[in-house]
């Protein structure tokens, strides 16, 4: 689709430096949105955030703002009301201050149009004036609210760009919606189109893996279009990671979300995960907020990560080129990242005290500290890989091995950790007598840095 070439490399090393590389730079973007997800809105007077990217967006030269679902946290009409009227305040009438008109690009998610059956006991009358998806409310809620008409999945027109979304449920029909119209919207000009629904589609953003994938629904639709361009979220995924863009035979772009951002399983600071008892609290991550601005240009287009916390840049811009080329596939990225590294001399300190779990059980504990990694040309640190290492006659043999995430993975670099640590509880180290720890830094493909050893420690 969209092989890293030499052009491609000078436009992103430009692009992190603050200095165009393409050509027609002069001239501006055919068009730009801004892109959220999972706004989450639950309490009266929790919409800053909501207001803070907005009023970027407008003041960057947005034409419309797209959200890839849920608005609302807990499925409640008042929540996408004032969420409504965030957009309507920042845009009177539908138009920023120089009289540009905005599009509403919102398509509901799962806490949308499921969030009502959090009420349960309450009556039918209760759950119908208050539920957004309660009996037939989901299209009367949205078209009072947004004054238009309600489509299962929509298409829509900004400056000569087709925008589709597909609200919750309804992306096991885009196939058959974007053959029904493919020439009616010009799907097939080559020219990109824009996409959203509230879960990733399958194989695509993340790998695999993703949480909460679609089972491959709209990716099945989705590659018979090679310039379409999607955008899901439901994750949480921190757009920090690079894998949050992917190219196959389609672009996907993973949004974040702007009220808290969900850590990958299998760290000892991460989410919660089949009942393995950690030794460590999760990360305070519902301090990341996050989005983009999508700029749309003849022979490119650029994503610009946001933070809407403190304000800042969340890393050097996407820059995507619409050559057919692919250089956001997965494989030659990774195969050019260059891992982060300690920096000479650094070293890890181990101490022993009686602490609790994550579920405040007292534990017998090991904690590992160590200086954070340096980051590298191309990348930063994600996590940590901890092995123990027992000494066994000539041996070190490996006894336990755990991850752990850096603290500021999801934050601007600006607020990068000076440190890190993991807790490891003395009965997950088998008996050993003497250990030592092997710690080594690792970015978001999985590639690992040098690793740093402590000294031996007896137990």
């Amino acid at each position: 689709m969209f092989n890293i070439s030499r052009r491609m490399f000078l436009a992103n090393a430009a692009a992190a430096a603050g200095a165009p590389a393409f050509a027609g730079v002069a001239k501006g973007p055919n068009v730009s949105f801004g892109v959220l997800s999972d706004v989450h809105l639950e309490r009266r007077g929790d919409e800053d955030t909501l207001l803070k990217a907005l009023a970027y967006f407008r003041d960057n030269g947005a034409d419309g703002v797209l959200i890839a679902g849920d608005i609302a946290n807990t499925g409640r009409i008042e929540q996408i009301e004032r969420a409504a009227s965030c957009f309507w305040r920042t845009f009177p009438d539908g138009k920023a201050p120089d009289g540009r008109h905005v599009e509403q690009l919102w398509v509901y998610g799962n806490h949308d149009v499921c969030g009502w059956a959090w009420h349960k006991g309450k009556d039918e009358a209760y759950l119908k004036s208050t539920a957004i998806n309660f009996g037939n409310n989901r299209a009367e809620v949205w078209e009072r609210i947004f004054h238009e008409p309600y489509r299962p999945i929509w298409a829509k027109t900004v400056k000569g760009y087709t925008f589709i979304g597909a609200h919750w449920g309804n992306e096991k029909d885009l196939d058959a919606f974007l053959q029904a119209n493919a020439d009616k919207l010009n799907l097939r000009n080559g020219k990109p189109f824009f996409y959203t629904q509230h879960p990733h589609p399958a194989n695509t953003v993340q790998g695999p893996w993703a949480w909460g994938n679609d089972k491959g629904v709209s990716t099945r639709a989705l590659e018979k279009f090679p310039n379409a361009v999607a955008f899901s979220g439901h994750s949480h995924y921190s757009i920090t990671d690079e894998r949050c863009i992917w190219q196959g035979k389609f672009m996907s772009v993973g949004t974040g979300s702007l009220r808290y951002i969900f850590s990958q399983y299998w760290r000892d600071n991460g989410e919660d995960h089949n009942g393995i008892v950690k030794q460590m609290r999760i990360l305070p991550e519902r301090t990341g907020r996050q989005g983009m601005l999508v700029k749309v240009y003849d022979d490119r287009i650029v994503f610009v990560r946001r933070e809407f916390v403190h304000g800042e840049s969340l890393g050097p811009d996407w820059v995507v080129p619409l050559d057919g080329s692919c250089p956001m596939a997965f494989e030659p990225r990774s195969a050019k990242v260059v891992a982060p590294a300690f920096a000479p001399g650094a070293k890890v300190e181990v101490s022993r005290a009686m602490g609790k779990d994550r579920r405040g059980k007292v534990t017998d504990q090991i904690t590992v500290r160590f200086p954070a990694a340096q980051p590298s040309v191309t990348s930063r640190v994600h996590d940590y890989e901890v092995t123990a290492l027992a000494y066994h006659e000539d041996v070190d043999y490996p006894v336990a091995t755990k991850r752990v995430l850096s603290e500021s993975y999801f934050l601007p670099s600006t607020r990068e950790a000076k440190a890190g640590h993991i807790v490891f509880a003395v009965s997950e180290l088998k008996g050993a007598k003497e250990v030592r720890f092997a710690v080594r830094p690792l970015e978001c493909f999985g590639h690992k840095g040098p690793e740093i050893f402590s000294e031996m420690y007896k137990l």
